[in-house]
């Protein structure tokens, strides 16, 4: 939620209030009308089965006339609103989802507090829930996470709220999804296609890094081989220019003592004007240089002409949709490399994914709990597959109560601190921003120059677009403890921001009163050895 007060603004900011005002009224109306259209379209439901029993009675047959009676309901209510019929299916759907499991879920979205997607997204995610009680208890969290993120961040922190909720659901439900993967391909325009891969979600997010760290090895040599031909060409441009200049004075030099000879010549007899040699090629009457004539000077002009660089000019995305269709045509990124150098670079390229394994489920104590980070579940089997290879481990203590890390080990420590903030903050933590920590800075809320400690109280990842916001605009950040953030807007509005593993069972547990204090069961286990 965000509080504001305009007295003291200026008159910008005095309108920027009023705009934002207008428009989040706009939004809560436009909630509250989702709402509505919810309570209808669940009313579709009934309609369709009194419409079944119509046409059963009238024909005989009830079996024979239910998914007539569908489509004829569907049907009607697609063509009123421009729908498809598979639109009108799946809103029935949401609309049952919510107003028979998901209750006070519709309640928030008709009030104003959520937005539809949040709504959805909560139904979407707790569906497949069927304990009562757990799913009361991930609808409470889940209404409570909505209220302070985006639909975008609110995806994956509902799934991994419903992983710790519904463990041993959550790991069949990713064995079906595996069972699933498939690869399409359909049209967008003329000449462009979209290839789609529906695949584990660990070798997913392998392929897509390992293509990234092609593309971006292949655009970062194309520019440094830029940049050196284009210095190269002009230093050349430069000698010549001097070349050129200088010839110009030996030929304004050379007329000089021309027009003395010719002057002496008057004075003691007369001179032949034939007699002199033929003019040097390059060299005009008024000593300007003129094109080579002789056939072997042309030549290597023409030489020169071909033998120009021609460079790469694609965009780093163009790069890695190229590479993409190599790797999958050829084996090999050899359509793309330059030189053979380049080509065994990026063939030496690896990816990188960062998956959660909790301890337990790796010792076979429990089910479920590991993760890919910033995308979601994979399956037991998978993370312990990867977990046998990882080349390095990271051992993560977390508060039992929160779910906020406590504390980060590794075998051979360096750079602790980053370590640690990588794992609690995941991504940039201005509000509503989802670029992944690693390609983040860390910043100080209070900044060192003005007495900030280099303390992870102190400390969170933002991206260089809102690093560069919280420095040179009116925004101001607030370390609250537990990693928790208050983002302070220009129009005093305030955001609250949680670390993406944040559990929300107990609200009060998360505002830590001294967020610099030594805290007891960090200090228990940094004694205990890693189990690995």
């Amino acid at each position: 939620m965000s509080t504001t007060s305009s007295a003291g603004l200026s008159a910008v900011l005095t309108e920027l209030d009023e705009i934002v005002d207008d428009l989040t009224q706009c939004r809560e109306r436009a909630a509250s009308a989702f709402a509505a259209e919810m309570f209808f379209f669940e009313r579709v439901v009934g309609v369709v089965d009194r419409r079944e029993k119509e046409r059963g009675a009238r024909n005989g047959s009830i079996t024979s006339a239910s998914q007539l009676a569908m489509r004829e309901v569907y049907a009607e209510v697609a063509a009123a609103l421009r729908l498809s019929e598979w639109q009108v299916a799946r809103k029935v759907s949401q609309a049952w989802s919510l107003t028979h499991r998901f209750f006070e879920t519709l309640c928030d979205a008709s009030s104003g507090q959520i937005s539809p997607e949040h709504a959805i997204l909560i139904a979407d995610a707790g569906a497949d829930i069927d304990d009562d009680t757990v799913r009361q208890e991930y609808e409470a969290v889940a209404r409570d996470m909505a209220g302070e993120m985006t639909p975008g961040q609110l995806r994956p922190a509902l799934d991994g709220l419903v992983q710790r909720l519904d463990p041993e659901g959550t790991e069949q439900r990713v064995r079906e999804a595996v069972t699933r993967r498939k690869v399409t391909v359909r049209e967008l325009e003329p000449g462009l296609s979209r290839v789609t891969a529906d695949v584990p979600t660990a070798q997913g997010v392998g392929v897509f890094n390992r293509l990234r760290d092609m593309a971006a090895e292949l655009y970062e040599q194309n520019a440094t081989e830029k940049a050196e031909a284009e210095a190269a060409a002009a230093l050349k441009s430069e000698a010549d220019a001097k070349a050129a200049g200088t010839a110009h004075a030996s030929s304004e030099a050379e007329a000089a003592r021309t027009c003395g000879d010719a002057d002496a010549g008057g004075a003691g007899g007369s001179v032949n004007a034939n007699a002199a040699g033929p003019r040097e090629a390059g060299a005009a009457a008024d000593g300007t240089s003129v094109a080579a004539t002789d056939p072997a000077d042309r030549a290597k002009v023409d030489d020169a002409d071909a033998a120009a660089p021609v460079f790469d000019e694609r965009t780093q995305a163009q790069i890695m949709a190229d590479v993409f269709c190599d790797l999958l045509l050829t084996s090999v990124p050899d359509g793309h490399g330059a030189t053979d150098q380049a080509r065994t670079a990026l063939s030496a390229i690896t990816p990188t994914v960062q998956v959660t394994v909790p301890a337990t489920t790796l010792a076979g104590t429990t089910i479920g709990g590991a993760a890919v980070a910033g995308f979601g579940p994979i399956d037991d089997n998978t993370a312990k597959q990867l977990a046998a290879v990882a080349p390095a481990w990271i051992r993560v203590f977390t508060d039992p109560c929160t779910g906020v890390p406590i504390s980060v080990d590794r075998y051979r420590p360096r750079a602790t601190q980053r370590l640690f903030l990588q794992v609690r903050d995941q991504q940039c933590r201005f509000p509503g921003c989802r670029r992944p920590a690693q390609k983040c800075d860390i910043d100080h809320a209070i900044a060192y120059a003005e007495g900030g400690p280099t303390c992870l109280c102190n400390l969170e990842h933002l991206c260089e677009r809102h690093h560069t916001v919280k420095h040179e605009t009116d925004w101001f950040v607030e370390q609250l403890g537990g990693g928790i953030l208050r983002w302070t807007a220009p129009t005093r509005r305030t955001h609250i921001t949680r670390p993406p593993g944040t559990v929300r069972f107990e609200l009060t547990a998360l505002l830590d009163p001294d967020p610099q204090h030594r805290h007891a069961l960090r200090q228990a286990l940094e004694r205990d050895p890693a189990p690995f």
